[in-house]
């Protein structure tokens, strides 16, 4: 007969950590993005209140986490990866302890919230809510689920805005919306894939609503969407025209090819790469998609902070 293993101080911390799913907090790197659009970049006196609202938002990002693998465990244990990996399915961590890290992360995220006690406190208030309402109400629904998990980036991403009052852009808000729903989509995809249509419902119980060619023609549409709304953008600039953003209207316009690249290529490695589409921080892997989008960053960064317009090309 096996022995059960033993349960130690370490394994216990690395429990700690894949509850609070610490290798997921890149994504609240988005925090970031309107201190980019803003021309920022240089003020080192906002970074302090940006990696304080990276903390927040990151602890805010744990609870609804705790919260998912709590309602979840049962179902968890059932399925050959999650309860391995899982460490309320795994039984490393117990529903009571999860409940009480889950409760003091709530204080903390709360008191920041009245801390605040302005816009900032109302993102991170939405994130909470729309997260709640993803795990509770719209998870197992088709599409209401990638749109609500899309819509939690636009908060991520306008908190970032509000904590070191800088302009909200609409242009930022909806690209951020279709960046994040064009990614989720293509992980949908990647999982039918990898998992086939049967075990993939194991995996999620939405996808017995999902079929490769239904999701393939709602990748088209938000790639389409996603492609157009850059292009726009690139051509007409900024709703404030004397904006730090405006100044790369025109010359931005030369940045489509790289976007659009990006756009194929993610296509690609969805149909031809899934593993790498199931989980985007694995994107990095692709050697191709990331020098993809070092060359568009440093297009855009060069226009913005070099001070570019039209006029350049004349020179």
């Amino acid at each position: 007969m096996n022995k059960p293993k033993k349960i130690t101080g370490n394994s216990k911390i690395k429990g700690i950590i894949q509850l609070l799913r610490v290798q997921q907090y890149y994504k609240n790197l988005i925090i970031f993005v309107g201190l980019f659009f803003a021309g920022e970049l240089g003020n080192f006196s906002l970074y302090p209140q940006l990696l304080i609202g990276f903390l927040v938002l990151s602890m805010t990002s744990s609870v609804i986490y705790i919260l998912n693998d709590l309602r979840d465990r049962e179902a968890d244990k059932l399925h050959p990866e999650k309860k391995k990996t899982r460490p309320l399915a795994s039984g490393l961590i117990s529903p009571l302890i999860a409940w009480i890290i889950a409760l003091i992360l709530f204080g903390l995220v709360l008191t920041a919230i009245i801390y605040y006690r302005n816009l900032f406190s109302v993102m991170i208030s939405l994130v909470l809510l729309n997260g709640i309402i993803y795990n509770y109400i719209l998870k197992d629904i088709a599409f209401a689920d990638v749109i609500c998990l899309s819509t939690m980036y636009i908060w991520r991403a306008l908190a970032g805005c509000a904590i070191i009052d800088v302009s909200i852009s609409s242009w930022l808000t909806i690209t951020v919306f279709l960046t994040a729903l064009f990614l989720a989509t293509g992980k949908r995809i990647a999982d039918l894939s990898l998992l086939g249509e049967k075990d993939a419902n194991n995996h999620k119980k939405v996808y017995d609503d999902y079929t490769p060619d239904l999701l393939d023609k709602f990748l088209t549409v938000i790639a389409t969407s996603l492609f157009l709304t850059y292009t726009l953008y690139c051509i007409l600039g900024p709703l404030e025209k004397d904006s730090f953003a405006a100044k790369g209207q025109g010359i931005l316009t030369y940045s489509i090819p790289f976007a659009l690249f990006l756009i194929f290529r993610f296509i690609y490695i969805v149909k031809q790469k899934p593993a790498l589409a199931r989980k985007a921080h694995k994107l990095v892997l692709d050697k191709s998609f990331v020098v993809g989008g070092i060359l568009l960053a440093s297009f855009v960064l060069g226009v913005l902070y070099l001070n570019m317009d039209s006029s350049f090309l004349n020179k």
